[in-house]
């Protein structure tokens, strides 16, 4: 074999050894590390407590009355109770039900829901209310005709499963036919019930 070709041959393979050198140096000097345990992430239980402290509101052959006298009728008392670890947000609903017989209108209904220990209580027209479009978690005897959203505020988690330190909030409702009423509401009846939907969240501590 001539001189000029055994050169070329001769830095070919000086590179086909240098590559196959940098490949197994490389192997010596990768290392592949797996994972011996699992990742997990572990959720809290989330759930609320719905208790009727009180017996719900029976108004019989009520007649209009004005604001003042209606703050000062009977309540309705409930309590809601966060009974796990996670932080919740919750409102709550006054949702209008069908009637044997005549309906008495939203509009005529005044109403004042009061957190235990919170602000001063206010009357409220019911039908100015926010109104609740999606009524698909409620569940009553009776078919919803409206949903009004009333009322909302949060509640801290326990601090372990096994505590009993999860926060309250206890409300009283008050419903009253507003003194604008006319006669023409003689024989009509206003039935509603509450709900409360509640969604996870964090609480600044």
């Amino acid at each position: 074999m001539r001189l000029k070709y055994r050169i070329p041959l001769a830095i070919i393979a000086i590179l086909m050894i240098a590559i196959l050198f940098v490949a197994s140096s490389y192997a010596l000097w990768n290392v592949t590390i797996y994972q011996e345990t699992e990742n997990i992430i572990e959720t809290g239980c989330f759930s609320l407590e719905f208790q009727d402290v009180s017996s719900s509101i029976h108004l019989d052959n009520t007649y209009p009355i004005t604001d003042e006298k209606g703050m000062k009728t009977t309540p309705y008392q409930f309590k809601i109770t966060n009974t796990c670890t996670v932080d919740a947000k919750y409102t709550i609903y006054l949702n209008t039900l069908e009637v044997d017989g005549t309906k008495l209108s939203d509009h005529l209904i005044k109403y004042s829901l009061l957190k235990k220990d919170g602000a001063v209580a206010v009357a409220m027209p019911l039908d100015t209310a926010e109104l609740n479009l999606d009524t698909s978690h409620f569940t009553f005897d009776k078919k919803i005709v409206k949903s009004y959203e009333i009322g909302s505020g949060t509640l801290k988690g326990k601090t372990s499963e096994t505590s009993t330190d999860g926060e309250s909030a206890t409300y009283n409702l008050r419903l009253w036919i507003d003194e604008s009423a006319t006669n023409t509401i003689a024989g009509q009846t206003f039935e509603a019930g509450i709900s409360t939907i509640a969604y996870a969240t964090k609480l600044e501590d």
